[in-house]
């Protein structure tokens, strides 16, 4: 087995995590106690000292990543990086069981947002930036890798690229990292520092703003405080929040097309506006619930709400899974929350679930199917245009599909043998499995008030629904495989 390009670039990645930790050791110096100073401190020069220490023992191996190794790499990054960044949280005691602090770091870097701590306004300031900071760092890792390992899928114009494992071509995977770090890093940040000027401009403090837009963009749901977006009396913050939600969620192909002004590409683009018609769509229903719930009472008043309900919708759609306004979010539905949540939102984005494209290329197989059952000699043109539907690619779009909801359900099961009834479990196994924890909150404050917070399970369920996260951020097939005897056999 050729693991010393697994390990070299996995030594990277802990040593760029180190370095990470000075952000919130600059803010434990400045505004919270010399502990939290410490808790940062001994696990950055842990984690920065075996990076290098990983980076210089493997650089002068044979550095060759083919197909087996890739996929390697890619399951020992979701497994070994949330291991190594829960060591602040369980140092500084926020949480304080090692299992709860496993969680949170893996709710963070895998922008899932579920939480296990119960009130933010107890927890040290350089926390709050390192679970931001995480939820960051794990879209752009996600980003990364989908571009270098697995390929995008461009659903429109201007992109060649293909959803396939690379290491058909073995000596390029570096390459191919290099290319997904320069495409994907510049528009990364330009997101993330237009929405914190957003917020600024919008009233918000500058240390809320930050931390939502670490959030917003990487569509991970951790709140700065406690209470719901709502309670921040501002619709400019909630409409910027809903724009860079939206964002977050869709193609990034699409999003440098759309600042690029290529204007073909972005028409040309179907997912984009799927997901955008589904949070209007969402949003227009929640508006006429909460109008049914209580009267208009002033002229901005309907425009408030509108954009309430926006985004609220776009709060799950795009899986960030923010509390918005509990109001606004008390009135979704338990099945529509867990259709939406199971969609999830566009592929080569930060966002989670199965993926409009998948769902709606699933959608347009089974009309095609129908309609060979009337017409089976009927020749119909593509409604992809030019581009014909390949059989492999729907072969792999169902499988997903059935290891998507074969792993909710198996999930589901373990969390019901420890307490849960097997609804909250449903709504927790495809929250976590969807990257969007805050829904089973959601949930569980309007259906299932009797269910446990993700901080009173116990530490096995905890465990297991980190596997959960992970498998939904790997892509659950891509870390199934890993587990078949055809992948390991010569």
């Amino acid at each position: 087995m050729r693991a010393a390009a697994v390990f070299y670039v996995l030594g990277w990645l802990l040593t760029v995590l180190a370095a990470a930790m000075l952000v919130p050791i600059a803010f434990a110096v400045t505004l919270d106690p010399a502990p939290v100073v410490e808790a940062f401190l001994f696990p950055a020069v842990v984690i920065g000292f075996l990076g290098v220490n990983m980076v210089i023992a493997s650089r002068a191996r044979d550095l060759v990543i083919g197909r087996r190794q890739g996929l390697m790499l890619f399951a020992a990054i979701w497994l070994t990086v949330p291991l190594a960044a829960a060591l602040p949280f369980y140092s500084a005691g926020f949480p304080a069981t090692l299992s709860a602090a496993v969680f949170e770091a893996t709710s963070g870097f895998t922008t899932t947002g579920a939480t296990v701590i119960g009130e933010i306004s107890a927890v040290p300031r350089a926390i709050i930036v390192w679970r931001g900071l995480l939820q960051w760092l794990g879209g752009l890792t996600s980003l990364v890798l989908l571009a270098a390992l697995l390929g995008p899928l461009w659903e429109g114009g201007g992109s060649e690229r293909q959803p396939h494992v690379t290491g058909r071509s073995e000596n390029r995977i570096f390459a191919q990292i290099d290319e997904a770090l320069r495409m994907v890093v510049p528009i990364y940040l330009l997101l993330t520092l237009l929405c914190f000027l957003g917020l600024m401009v919008s009233g918000l403090a500058a240390f809320d703003a930050l931390c939502l837009s670490l959030s917003a963009v990487s569509t991970g749901g951790f709140m700065p405080r406690d209470g719901t977006i709502a309670l921040y009396g501002s619709t400019a913050a909630e409409l910027v929040l809903t724009v860079f939600m939206v964002l977050g969620a869709v193609n990034l192909l699409w999003v440098q097309a759309l600042f690029s002004g290529r204007w073909s590409s972005v028409r040309d683009a179907r997912e984009p506006f799927l997901i955008i018609a589904l949070v209007a769509f969402v949003g227009a229903a929640l508006t006429a619930a909460l109008l049914g719930t209580a009267p208009l009472t002033g002229p901005g008043d309907l425009l408030d709400t509108f954009v309430l309900s926006l985004a609220a919708a776009a709060s799950l759609v795009t899986t960030t899974g923010f509390m918005v306004s509990e109001r606004a979010q008390d009135l979704v539905p338990y099945t529509l929350l867990l259709i939406v949540v199971a969609v999830g939102g566009g592929a080569f984005s930060t966002a989670g679930g199965l993926k409009v494209f998948r769902v709606w290329a699933m959608f347009r197989q089974v009309g095609r199917e129908l309609q060979l059952l009337v017409y089976p000699h009927g020749v119909r043109p593509s409604p992809g245009g030019d581009e014909a539907r390949d059989d492999r690619l729907m072969m792999a779009i169902w499988a997903t599909f059935v290891a998507f909801t074969v792993t909710i359900a198996g999930l589901a099961v373990l969390l019901a043998t420890s307490g849960l009834s097997f609804e909250s479990a449903l709504l927790a196994a495809a929250s976590v499995i969807s990257n969007v924890g805050p829904a089973y909150e959601m949930g569980r404050a309007s259906a299932f008030s009797a269910a446990p917070a993700f901080a009173a399970m116990t530490p096995g369920s905890q465990v297991a629904l980190c596997g959960g996260m992970i498998l939904g951020r790997g892509e659950v097939l891509v870390i199934l495989s890993l587990l078949g005897v055809a992948y390991w056999r010569d």
